[in-house]
């Protein structure tokens, strides 16, 4: 079966655009300063930046593979965190095999501000078991970068057609996908659901349409 973590054909691609990592809100922001970070957290962050448009992903010596969990293992790895051990003991695709990992710490959870360096995972991103269906499970993951004072939820993740990028997503505001902010017009919710993809029911096809939940991986012992 065909996931995030598999080479998927070109006619399947995220209708995404590129952006660049904002430095964190100095004030008025729902999630902490990135002075008030943890220090893993603060890593984190460091580490999304770094891996920013990269076509390869070597950390510290360490090669992860160019997909969204890749993105997500290394951006960890840069943190004093190896994923890959713990999840060699779970089956399917490796955004199952860190679900299921970070569910069984009891470090996964659902709300609409989630912290930087959490985890986060979508479902239906694409038509992965390729029966038309809108029945896709854990098919996509990306890491929160930073949250504002609106809820604007920055990530990054693996974008299929544009490698490692950051979009955008909001749970207070899910169904609106761009809006004018002072003249200017900025994305709230980036696309998420594939082109090519079967339709989706009642258009969900939003970042925030197909959120699922929430892992804290940096709680995880070091």
């Amino acid at each position: 079966m065909k996931s995030c973590s598999a080479l998927i054909p070109a006619a399947f691609l995220l209708l995404v655009s590129c952006a660049t990592i904002p430095p964190p809100s100095e004030s008025g922001s729902s999630t902490p300063a990135e002075g008030d970070l943890s220090k893993t957290q603060a890593l984190l962050v460091e580490g999304a930046r770094s891996v920013l448009g990269k076509d390869r992903l070597v950390i510290r010596g360490k090669e992860f593979r160019i997909d969204c969990t890749g993105v997500v293992m290394a951006i960890y790895y840069y943190a004093g965190i190896d994923l890959s051990p713990a999840m060699s003991a779970y089956s399917g695709n490796g955004v199952n095999r860190l679900y299921s990992y970070l569910r069984e710490k009891k470090l996964i959870y659902r709300a609409d501000i989630p912290a930087p360096g959490d985890i986060i995972f979508w479902d239906n991103t694409w038509d992965a078991n390729e029966d038309g269906v809108y029945n896709d499970y854990l098919t996509h993951t990306g890491m929160v970068v930073e949250v504002d004072k609106t809820g604007l939820i920055t990530y990054v993740h693996h974008n299929y057609s544009k490698g490692i990028v950051t979009e955008y997503m909001n749970l207070t505001d899910p169904d609106t996908e761009r809006a004018t902010r002072k003249g200017e017009i900025v994305i709230i919710n980036s696309p998420m659901r594939m082109r090519g993809s079967p339709p989706a029911p009642e258009g969900q096809r939003l970042a925030s349409h197909l959120a699922k939940s929430f892992g804290k991986g940096y709680l995880l012992p070091r």
